[in-house]
């Protein structure tokens, strides 16, 4: 036992050490230097630099993985290459990233240029074919090294505003080829004038010894004085020997009016480092824990974001460094402790929040219960319902409360157990056992429906002993429904026999009762024909593929149960 404690000692010593040396860094105005070469990549665009969205802000169910330039509300302004390379992959999807394009650099980076209105016209044409051989309008095309070697500064597209962009920008990134690992693109030296500090608005205190799920965090507003920020009054008092800190925090560019998201912040006690989170590098497998390192039941419910300043059990994230492996604040005694809490941004501006922190008064009551934990499989039983949770569902505990209630027009209950506003990071199984016998032929048209938090999402079931069986990633209400009622196609501005003279374009709107297209298909003459779209608007811009003359055009469209509906149409050019 002696032994395991001079250990365990030893240890403690050597983090601190480290997370000293990180603390002391992070609040250094020098750009880190491993793994961000200075100089060598060069802005994208000609023009100054002006971000609406940075690195690692936060966003719902995921951090900002770069930078959003902005185009002065414009589309079509000239992008070109960073640094020399060739263009490695193509992506184009209706969401996400809508057009973009992938360079990859002799120094191991890739540069990545997201929501594209279009590419260059060698590349363009070379896309086309592919999506046509492929029969598919969203792609995600490699490219072999040696068809589209580039220059730095060559032009190679031009801006837009494609698939989840709410206004036109270039959004910008720096991966590691080899990891694919997303890096910040401001520690890269780019031509990015920052003078701003961060602003702080607000800390969060937890009670450290019970799970953020299990309770409401106290709110304190923050007030800027000449000496930083403090709380009214310069004091916080709590009854309880561990304490968890969120901040509530943003960042501005010099000469953009955006909130952006701050690159680091760390606490200290008694001038102590305790622990501290700096967002320079991950990449999108790791994005989702985002859900960890907020407070998302706050702020799916309705309120602000704040960011922990140590991790939450079961959060994996590898920003946090800390001087003691939970890097809570540990109260031993009732006397006065100063906190200071430093927000930096990736130019090295810095603010800080100072206050004192006291433990008085008597400590809170809870209520028992079974809990779900995190880091171990959890399950849920009886004989109408099963949820499932691996191990790395849950990032603190939560207390299962099951609940049903009849609703009309469904093949079950609706049933729930844990809150929509708890996130979830991987999949889980939810199964739903009807008490009457299915039809085999209509066994294929039933899914569950999961509502929660404002969104819905339909899944198709697979049959287990009678059991609907689905996996899921998001908490709420879950309902088996049989759905017969196949999907609606509408010309949007044409029908059956129309003819086409100088229209651009043919679109149709899609629409399902459960609003859960699965398919779309074109055809004409028998041969496909690529529609892109934009929720549920499928257009198909005129090319050669639509040559002069009469035509029949053969439109099909499948929900997530299998439902099928198939329209012809004779039109002509």
């Amino acid at each position: 036992m002696e032994i395991i404690r001079l250990t365990r000692r030893v240890i403690g010593l050597l983090l601190i050490v480290k997370f000293t040396a990180i603390y002391e860094k992070s609040l250094a105005q020098e750009i880190p230097q491993t793994g961000y070469p200075q100089g060598y990549f060069k802005d994208p665009l000609d023009l100054p630099i002006h971000l609406a969205g940075n690195f690692g802000e936060l966003r719902p169910g995921h951090f900002h993985m770069g930078l959003d330039m902005k185009t002065n509300g414009r589309i079509g302004y000239p992008v070109y290459a960073s640094a020399d390379g060739y263009i490695s992959h193509v992506k184009i999807e209706s969401t996400g990233f809508g057009n973009a394009l992938y360079i990859s650099h002799p120094n191991g980076y890739t540069t990545v240029y997201v929501h594209l209105n279009n590419f260059g016209p060698e590349l363009a044409r070379y896309v086309k074919e592919q999506q046509y051989k492929l029969q598919k309008w969203e792609v995600f095309l490699d490219i072999p090294a040696d068809m589209f070697p580039v220059k730095q500064g060559q032009f190679i597209a031009n801006s837009g505003n494609t698939g989840g962009s709410y206004a036109p920008h270039l959004h910008f990134e720096i991966r590691d080829t080899k990891t694919d690992q997303n890096r910040n693109p401001f520690l890269f030296g780019l031509p990015i004038e920052d003078k701003e500090p961060p602003s702080l608005y607000r800390i969060a205190v937890y009670d450290g010894d019970r799970s953020t799920y299990l309770q409401v965090p106290r709110i304190l507003s923050l007030i800027k004085t000449s000496e930083g920020y403090t709380v009214l009054g310069g004091k916080v008092t709590v009854p309880f020997d561990k304490v968890r800190l969120a901040i509530g925090a943003e960042d501005h560019q010099t000469g953009s009016t955006n909130a952006l998201g701050i690159y680091a912040a760390s606490v200290t006690i008694d001038g102590a480092p305790l622990c501290g989170f700096a967002l320079d590098r991950f990449g999108y497998d790791l994005t989702r824990y985002v859900d960890a390192h907020v407070d998302y039941s706050l702020k799916t419910g309705g309120g602000p974001y704040v960011q922990y300043l140590s991790p939450l059990p079961g959060n994996r994230l590898p920003i946090y460094s800390c001087s003691a492996e939970d890097g809570l604040i540990n109260l031993n005694d009732d006397s006065l402790h100063s906190i200071a809490i430093a927000v930096k941004d990736a130019a090295g501006n810095v603010s800080e929040a100072k206050f004192n922190l006291q433990k008085a008064g008597l400590p809170p009551v809870y209520g028992g219960g079974d809990l779900f934990v995190p880091n171990q499989v959890n399950v849920f039983e009886n004989d109408e319902f099963l949820l499932y949770l691996p191990e790395d569902c849950l990032y603190d505990a939560v207390r299962p409360v099951f609940g049903k209630r009849d609703l009309p027009g469904g093949a079950s209950p609706e049933y729930s157990l844990i809150s929509s506003l708890i996130p979830s990071l991987d999949s889980f199984t939810v199964s739903i056992k009807p008490d009457f016998a299915v039809a085999e032929s209509e066994a294929n048209r039933y899914v569950i429906v999961e509502k929660g938090a404002g969104k819905q999402h339909v899944a198709s079931v697979a049959w287990n002993k009678g059991w609907a069986v689905v996996k899921l990633r998001d908490f709420g209400t879950f309902q088996l429904v049989l759905d017969k009622e196949p999907p609606v196609i509408t010309p949007l501005g044409w029908r059956d026999g129309s003819r086409f003279t100088g229209k651009p374009e043919i679109r149709v709107a899609l629409k399902d009762n459960l609003g859960a297209i699965r398919g779309f298909r074109a055809e004409l003459d028998g041969k496909w024909l690529m529609f892109s779209h934009s929720g549920d608007v499928y257009t198909y811009r005129f090319d050669e593929h639509f040559p002069a003359g009469a035509h029949t055009l053969v439109l099909s469209v499948e929900d997530e149960a299998g439902n099928k509906t198939e329209k012809t149409y004779s039109v002509s050019r």
